[in-house]
């Protein structure tokens, strides 16, 4: 019998990753949600036995051996250490916390034996595990430049009025740490895992809407260990783009140029490559390598690639994004 998963939160999400685990020949035995009509939906449709309203129950009941933590990030925490002290391995959604300090507190009561990794999914898109192979073959040269954006309409209004990213999560509307938080993480995450750690030298953000708390753009101007510039941007509300997260991303090397344009991925050169994701799901795709990646990890006892050290170092370009880009423009009403 493969694994048997408890998730912890019937949202938005919620599908990727049982279809996901499910891939993984692992199992969603139980589910658990405050909003028992949205978890008794999601429980019905995939067949999930055992229906909760909070994760604690689920964990106490004693009948699931992982804990997928997906529900809002003020409770990742709790539910994660809930779920650890019941000696079970934990997968969180990103973000972590809602702050650094509260992910740094998290991080001191971990024991060694703790078995915790944060779902962080965008690095492991098919496109970004393509360039991390062309990068470690040689094919990309000493890199001199990398630039990545990120463009959608997610936030706005559409002619019904809808926003389409608070259709899905109706939670953006009001959440003070939008863009960056919530979107752009995975960028800098992305960025990080192509070409190591940076050093954040500035950052901006800026409100372009009242009835929209948090910001919705943001730019990044950083810089490798090596001193390669590096600079991240992401809008929300851009138009004539995809109401989904699409990336733009240029990275120049001594010996080849590498391109993506949303699913258009090339790399330019001596020996030129061209592949189109466009009939791939991605998210789907980038959920299922996610999870793979953690049951691997589990059954070989090896280090989870996106684990609580190397998520801290995400975390913390992103509050020092915030500490130094305190959003202009309009003010919430």
């Amino acid at each position: 019998m493969g694994l048997r998963i408890g998730l912890s939160g019937a949202g938005y999400i919620a599908p990727v990753h049982i279809e996901a685990w499910r891939r993984a020949g692992a199992e969603v035995v139980a589910i658990a949600d405050p909003d028992l009509a949205r978890a008794h939906f999601t429980a019905d449709h995939y067949q999930i036995g055992k229906i909760h309203t909070d994760a604690r129950a689920m964990i106490d009941a004693g009948e699931i051996d992982v804990l997928d933590v997906a529900a809002p990030r003020q409770v990742h925490i709790e539910q994660s250490l809930a779920g650890l002290a019941a000696g079970l391995p934990v997968i969180c959604q990103k973000p972590l916390a809602p702050s650094l300090a509260e992910a740094e507190e998290f991080a001191q009561k971990l024991c060694a034996e703790d078995r915790f990794m944060v779902h962080e999914n965008w690095r492991f898109r098919q496109p970004y595990r393509r360039i991390k192979q062309w990068i470690d073959q040689g094919l990309v040269g000493d890199i001199r430049h990398v630039s990545m954006a990120m463009r959608s309409t997610a936030m706005l209004p559409d002619e019904t009025g809808m926003r389409p990213a608070a259709g899905r999560q109706p939670f953006m509307l009001k959440e003070p740490r939008l863009v960056l938080a919530e979107v752009l993480i995975h960028n800098i995450d992305t960025v990080r895992f192509l070409v190591g750690d940076l050093n954040l030298i500035s950052a901006r953000a800026a409100r372009v809407d009242p009835q929209i708390t948090g910001e919705t753009s943001a730019t990044l101007n950083a810089e490798t260990t090596n001193a390669v510039p590096v600079l991240i941007s992401g809008d929300m509300t851009a138009h004539g783009t995809p109401n989904g997260a699409s990336d733009w991303l240029e990275i120049l090397g001594s010996k080849g140029r590498v391109t993506l344009e949303n699913t258009l991925l090339r790399l330019h050169g001596p020996q030129p490559q061209e592949i189109d994701f466009g009939e791939d799901n991605l998210l789907a795709e980038a959920a299922s390598a996610t999870i793979a990646h953690f049951v691997e990890q589990l059954e070989s006892g090896g280090a989870f690639e996106t684990g609580l050290e190397d998520n801290l170092k995400t975390l913390r370009l992103v509050e020092q994004a915030y500490a130094l880009s305190a959003p202009i423009g309009a003010a919430p009403q």
